[in-house]
């Protein structure tokens, strides 16, 4: 197997299009979610073909890379295979990743019902640090009355804090910021390419037009993404659609200066002079 990489962040930051995009490159193979956790708990043996870089896209381990055994309903329990290799940290507005989540689901419920509360209670039985870390932000959630958003919020913040912990231990971890990546994708991925140590690609710029694989019976990839669309920026401030003005402040309060401390890294990272 090549050189693994690893692709990171909160659900509904854009980790699927990176994963796709990526894909498209000469030199990458990429798991997503449907075989990727299996192959590392090593309960699943899938030859990947021969490629420079093997990426594996793992939103729902995003915050769990530093400990023994990684855990996250219903994927878990796996020992830890992490060994040092790079990290492509995807980040997005809080607010549009919450309309994203509210937006994604079937009949009955979205995604952020069926998945955020089930996710932050396991966190809350599994995580004895938890509830101290986030005492704060649980105590505002429990007296709102949109703790959904709440938890939303608070589910983006502590899958995006983690990517501070992994920089302080010097990790190889590059934040990519989702607005960046749809808005002005090509100079984004040369810097990701530079980080991956690998060429820049024209195919990068045409994943719809290319093959992909671990796509659903509908031809979608997981989180109903459409592999065929290019590269788009129509979900850039959506939230408006989808959140009140309180729900919106709510989900910013509550993401406290992760924003801007994150948006700081990737300006430095994402600078001509880098």
């Amino acid at each position: 197997m090549g050189e693994r990489f690893f692709i990171l962040g909160c659900q509904r930051t854009g980790t699927t299009l990176l994963r796709l995009i990526l894909e498209a490159h000469p030199d990458v193979f990429c798991f997503d979610e449907l075989k990727g956790y299996a192959v590392l708990q090593n309960s699943l043996v899938e030859d990947a073909p021969p490629a420079r870089m093997i990426g594996f896209k793992l939103p729902r381990w995003t915050e769990q890379l530093t400990l023994p055994e990684l855990f996250d309903d219903p994927v878990g329990p796996c020992a830890n295979f992490y060994r040092g290799e790079k990290i492509l940290f995807l980040h997005r507005d809080v607010r549009d990743t919450i309309a994203s989540m509210l937006k994604l689901g079937g009949p009955g419920s979205s995604w952020c019902e069926t998945w955020v509360p089930r996710t932050v209670e396991a966190k809350l039985a599994h995580d004895d640090t938890f509830r101290a870390r986030y005492s704060a932000e649980l105590d505002m959630i429990e007296s709102c009355d949109r703790s959904l958003i709440g938890l939303a919020a608070l589910y983006w913040r502590y899958k995006t804090d983690s990517f501070f912990l992994y920089r302080n231990l010097g990790l190889p971890v590059l934040a990519v910021p989702y607005e960046r990546l749809v808005l002005d994708p090509r100079p984004t991925l040369q810097v990701v390419c530079a980080h991956l140590g690998i060429p820049f690609h024209e195919h990068l710029m045409r994943h719809g037009e290319l093959q992909h694989t671990e796509l659903l019976a509908n031809g979608l990839a997981v989180g109903k993404t459409d592999p065929t669309k290019p590269i788009h920026s129509d979900s850039v401030g959506q939230w408006v659609t989808f959140l009140s003005e309180q729900e919106a402040e709510l989900a910013v309060r509550i993401s406290g200066d992760v924003s801007a401390r994150i948006a700081a890294f990737s300006r430095s990272d994402f600078s001509p002079a880098r």
